[in-house]
């Protein structure tokens, strides 16, 4: 059944849109040279054409000039200057055909309005005008009979699908004569039947035995030219294979999708081509390296005494901070220690809370201060000497632990440990501090060692863990003991009270023998005792 009029004319519509592109393209005029001047009060552009008048775009003095009359007046700066100088910085990179191509496709950017985009649509008319003249209007030498599976069809297959408008015109850039469409539909020129001009099959299936005396363009679909068969012009395929089988082209055959899978072919081997080789250059760099580590022994040795080095500097350092302690705050650090020794578990908990507590706390209080006029140079003391006590109470909490663990390294009776003084805090500090730190220095140490490194970061992430516990027990007591300065009351265990006991008796064995040996000598000695003899 014959296609409504109404249809045939949509379907002629359509593939003039999909021609004229082409025919268009033909009609563009070729810019032969171009002048581009951008300065801070001008801005100009000068075509010269293959044939024709030359063009002259300028922006000079407030004045928007096309050849020599006066168009419009903007601001420098404003949006009509800065699309104007947008355009230009495109124009110089192009020559010939895509600069051509640019400045036709070129149009007035989103958000114009106003003078500003009465100027920029005259300059873009006066571009259009220029590189594409008005030439009178010819209705294209095509005459097209269609047939469908549907009615609908067509409408479905070609507005429905707007990608296959593009292969389309691309397929039908050299057609002429008549032309048949079949749309969503299997087509069969039987033996002995004849096409005269062009068959087009979009989204199915050609299978030819008789002649074409034009030619065939399959878009999206297959073509078998059976025994017998033949094609008098170019087979035009896009999107589409073809199946020959004893069938004779007198034309040629071309794949009008071929170019854009060469290239996508080609832009793929030159990543690929490029990754390989920066595989290569990344192994030839690193190879050598991973080789000298592996063989270099010298390497490792120096990375060990740095870390030892390191580590003992650290120790120096909390050293020398606990001596400034206990020189000027002995007590705060034995309520601390006593606190961290005796409640380790709730210290711990106190300590942890507090360090999630620590930025909200600072956070809050500085709101609070910033509140009010009286509170605002308090809030400024306040933002950096929060931190740093912070800071001190982490450092007093940390000694504090490492003087506990020096006293228990000095009653262990270890190896190496007899010099850690149990009565001096400064000894005793120093010992914690080594005892903490033990693990990384044996790590380092043990670094040069081949096929040890699993040791190495056992034993680092030991001494982390011991570290951090120190840091939070340390911590929670300070905020315990509101920073030494509060004794909490413990209950005394058995041990405790003996060793009391033993030290007061020790004490009272001491005075005794003090006693004895007064100057004077013993009762029997006395003067008044010899007197009493003799009686």
């Amino acid at each position: 059944m014959l296609m409504p009029l109404y249809r045939r004319t949509l379907l002629g519509l359509i593939l003039a849109v999909a021609l004229l592109p082409a025919l268009a393209r033909a009609q563009e005029r070729a810019v032969v040279s171009k002048e581009v001047a951008v300065g801070r009060s001008e801005a100009s552009l000068r075509l010269e054409f293959s044939a024709g008048a030359p063009l002259e775009i300028v922006f000079r003095d407030r004045a928007v000039t096309i050849d020599g009359d006066v168009v419009g007046s903007f601001d420098p700066g404003d949006a009509a200057d800065a699309a104007w100088r947008s355009l230009l910085s495109e124009a110089v990179t192009l020559e010939d055909g895509p600069l051509s191509e640019m400045l036709v496709a070129w149009s007035p950017p989103e958000g114009l309005e106003g003078d500003a985009l009465d100027v920029v649509e005259v300059i873009d008319e006066a571009l259009e005008q220029s590189l594409r003249p008005s030439l009178p209007v010819v209705a294209p030498s095509v005459s097209v009979s269609v047939g469908t599976g549907r009615e609908s069809a067509l409408l479905q297959a070609l507005l429905g699908q707007v990608g296959r408008l593009s292969m389309l015109q691309d397929a039908l850039a050299e057609a002429g004569g008549a032309v048949q469409l079949h749309v969503q539909e299997d087509v069969e020129v039987d033996e002995g039947q004849t096409v005269n001009g062009t068959l087009v099959v979009i989204s199915g299936d050609a299978r030819i035995r008789g002649t074409v005396e034009g030619d065939v363009v399959v878009v999206d679909g297959s073509l078998q030219l059976l025994p017998g068969s033949r094609v008098f012009g170019e087979v035009r395929l896009a999107d589409a294979h073809i199946v020959r089988n004893e069938g004779t082209v007198e034309g040629t055959v071309v794949d009008v999708l071929e170019d854009e899978r060469d290239l996508e072919s080609e832009i793929r081997a030159r990543l690929r081509d490029e990754l390989r080789s920066e595989l290569r250059d990344e192994i030839r760099h690193t190879a050598p390296t991973s080789a000298a580590r592996r063989f270099n022994p010298f390497r490792s040795v120096f990375r060990a005494v740095a870390g030892i080095v390191e580590n003992l500097v650290k120790i120096l350092i909390l050293g020398l901070i606990g001596m400034g302690v206990v020189a000027f705050a002995p007590d705060h650090l034995d309520v601390v220690a006593e606190t961290a020794r005796r409640a380790p578990g709730r210290s711990a908990a106190v300590g942890v809370a507090g360090a999630f507590l620590l930025i909200p706390v600072w956070i809050l209080g500085a709101v609070a201060l910033a509140v009010s006029i009286v509170g605002i140079p308090v809030m400024i003391a306040w933002l950096p000497l929060f931190p740093l006590a912070a800071i001190a109470a982490g450092l007093l909490g940390y000694l504090a632990v490492a003087r506990n663990v020096g006293e228990w390294l000095s009653d262990s009776g270890y190896r190496y440990t007899d010099w850690i003084r149990r009565s001096n805090s400064v000894y005793t500090i120093f010992g914690g501090l080594m005892g903490l730190m033990s693990f990384f220095i044996v790590g380092h140490a043990l670094s040069v060692v081949p096929l040890v490194g699993f040791v190495k970061g056992f034993l680092v992430f030991a001494g982390s863990l011991a570290s951090l516990a120190a840091l939070t027990v340390g911590f929670g007591a300070v905020l315990l003991t509101r920073g030494g300065r509060r004794r909490e009351y413990f209950p005394e265990s058995f041990d405790e009270a003996w060793e009391r006991a033993v030290e007061v008796e020790m004490d009272m064995d001491e005075a005794d023998i003090e006693v004895e040996e007064e100057p004077g000598g013993s009762e029997n000695d006395r003067p008044g005792k010899e007197k009493e003899n003799d009686a």
